[in-house]
């Protein structure tokens, strides 16, 4: 193999240090840049799945939020293994323990279970976070709607199957 001359080499030198070729480099490396911002943002190839609602999963006859004089409560219930006896179309009794005076109050009578969704997968992973367990969807009148959500927030909330 042959080297060319030194003189040769020494034009191509400079002509890669010109003007031209500095330009050249430089907007091949914003090109770059835009490509690889473009991929960064751009949608993953299929979209994650979203939780289907609690309307498509519940059945027809359990009563929802849309229905007049209904509203649908979130609870945690006191003991999480409960949660495992109950359904969508439940029947159940909200049963609270007053804090002040250590007596029992009834919240809801004849509630309904909507939904029963598994606790999140990070939950107890933080300092000092206790695992609240499932989150049962319950439907009740809209006159006991903000008491249980209130007290269930307060105090362990339990339920008597009916």
């Amino acid at each position: 193999m042959r080297l060319p001359p030194r003189s040769s080499w020494n034009r191509l030198r400079f002509r890669l240090r010109g003007k031209r070729f500095l330009f050249f480099r430089r907007v091949v490396a914003v090109g770059l840049l835009l490509v690889a911002a473009v991929l960064a943002t751009r949608p993953a190839a299929s979209p994650p799945t979203q939780a289907e609602p609690a309307r498509a999963r519940a059945s027809p006859d359990v009563p929802l939020t849309g229905q007049p004089g209904l509203s649908t409560v979130p609870i945690h219930l006191a003991d999480a293994s409960v949660a495992e006896l109950l359904a969508p179309g439940t029947r159940v009794d909200v049963v609270t323990v007053d804090g002040g005076y250590e007596r029992r109050q009834v919240l809801a009578s004849m509630a309904t279970v909507v939904d029963i969704r598994p606790p999140p997968e990070n939950a107890g992973r933080l300092v000092g976070a206790e695992p609240k367990g499932p989150l049962v969807l319950i439907a009740v009148p809209a006159e006991t709607a903000t008491q249980v959500a209130a007290m269930s927030l307060r105090n362990p909330v339990a339920v008597t199957l009916r």
